[in-house]
């Protein structure tokens, strides 16, 4: 647990998080101010969906908090709050994509396949992706 906050510090270090969030920031910035926090909630959820589908969720959670502190002090007009659920809502969702976007799935096919019950990546994606989206859909 400890190497996470060393890896989200080497992060920093290298200026990836300071990248990311000036990504973020000129592209929210192009929106009207009244309409960006939605443009924002919406870039994030699915952007946290589809990055969390391949990345386990902890981690990039962790790493995309200093972003999201970062891209609201940038930009004005928006709040953290539905900002930090949007991260939390399609982290979550996109871990369920596929077998390697979350703990639990890695764990739960381990255990299948210990009795003889193969899950391949591709047979749990044509289950776990449209539910996801479905989800994250859902949740936009």
């Amino acid at each position: 647990f400890a190497g996470l906050f060393i890896m989200i510090g080497g992060l920093d270090e290298l200026g990836l998080l300071r990248a990311i969030a000036d990504t973020l920031s000129s592209l929210i910035a192009r929106v009207p101010v009244g309409a960006r926090q939605y443009a924002a909630i919406l870039i994030i959820v699915w952007a946290s969906c589809f990055i969390s589908a391949f990345l386990d969720n902890v981690p990039f959670t962790s790493t995309m908090v200093p972003v999201l502190l970062q891209l609201v002090k940038d930009v004005p007009g928006l709040d953290i709050r539905p900002l930090a659920w949007a991260l939390a809502f399609g982290a979550c969702f996109g871990g369920n994509g596929t077998i390697i976007g979350g703990s639990a799935n890695i764990v739960m096919s381990g255990k299948a396949s210990a009795e003889g019950y193969h899950i391949s990546f591709w047979s749990f994606l044509k289950v776990g992706m449209p539910c996801t989206l479905l989800s994250v859909a859902v949740a936009s």
